[in-house]
């Protein structure tokens, strides 16, 4: 587990499985704790399927192999994944986040692991090279950084016409990788792509970054997680039929800034007093 966010930016069912995921681990669950009803399940978050499962477990005096299994993938899996997404927000750590799953999901028995990974291959976008190359570009070692750009620039050479739009084809991953660099083979020119965070960056300017010793980019600050990401995509596209392609960014700075300084009425809670 990564160091808790501040409780006052939990949601309600998010501060509930946090509480209640640290309760198991520890063995024991707090009278206060255990007196607050889980909300409803809503089957399209699925923290709180996994709050409703943790607290029948420590209700239940015997539970069955069926229900262990479940709230150990649980505690073991989903609720360091879920709050590690909270904590490590950018896009600059998905890989890495993504294959620490990989790893954590290898204590299932190989039943219920081949059922895992292939839930893993069918969302596998950050084993994607342009994802994998994007987390390289701010990893805290230097070969890392270095080794993402030489294929960067490998690629604009080799590529005679890069495509401005391609095929986004899910990669196949190597289920026993040691690193997030070898969920898939980054060697081979068919599978590798540059990520769009670098493709305004000149070529001789990439190449001048391989004799900086500390961390070259800023971090973009889009977020991981797929609700904060398909805002990001929604934005994209609305300011993209109004500006010409030289203005998106910065009008997408802008909208963004915007949006962090005034207030927003989107829902029951913001017009609360």
């Amino acid at each position: 587990m990564p160091p808790a966010p501040e409780k006052k930016e939990f949601s309600t069912d998010s501060k509930y499985l946090y509480d209640m995921a640290h309760a198991i681990s520890s063995g024991v669950v707090p009278v206060d704790l255990a007196n607050i009803k889980p909300g409803k399940i809503v089957h399209s978050r699925w923290l709180t399927k996994a709050a409703g499962l943790l607290r029948l477990y420590v209700t239940t005096e015997n539970p069955d192999a069926n229900l262990r299994i479940l709230v150990e993938f649980i505690i073991r899996c989903y609720v360091p994944m879920y709050f590690n997404i909270k904590y490590y927000s950018s896009v600059m750590y998905g890989s890495a986040l993504f294959f620490m799953f990989i790893g954590w999901s290898r204590f299932l028995e190989p039943r219920l692991r081949k059922i895992v990974n292939q839930v893993i291959k069918d969302n596998s976008y950050y084993a994607h090279s342009e994802n994998i190359l994007l987390s390289m570009l701010f990893d805290d070692k230097k070969e890392k950084r270095d080794c993402a750009i030489k294929k960067i620039l490998r690629y604009r050479t080799d590529v005679d016409e890069p495509m401005e739009l391609r095929v986004y084809k899910k990669p196949d991953i190597n289920f026993n990788c040691t690193s997030y660099t070898e969920m898939i083979n980054l060697n081979d020119i068919n599978i590798v792509f540059e990520p769009p965070f670098t493709r305004s960056i000149p070529y001789d300017t990439l190449k001048e970054y391989l004799n900086q010793d500390d961390p070259t980019f800023n971090d973009p600050k889009i977020p991981s997680h797929i609700q904060g990401t398909e805002r990001h995509v929604q934005l994209l596209a609305s300011v993209s039929k109004r500006v010409i392609p030289e203005n998106v960014e910065a009008v997408m700075a802008t909208t963004l800034e915007s949006r962090a300084k005034l207030p927003r009425l989107e829902s029951k809670k913001d017009f609360k007093q």
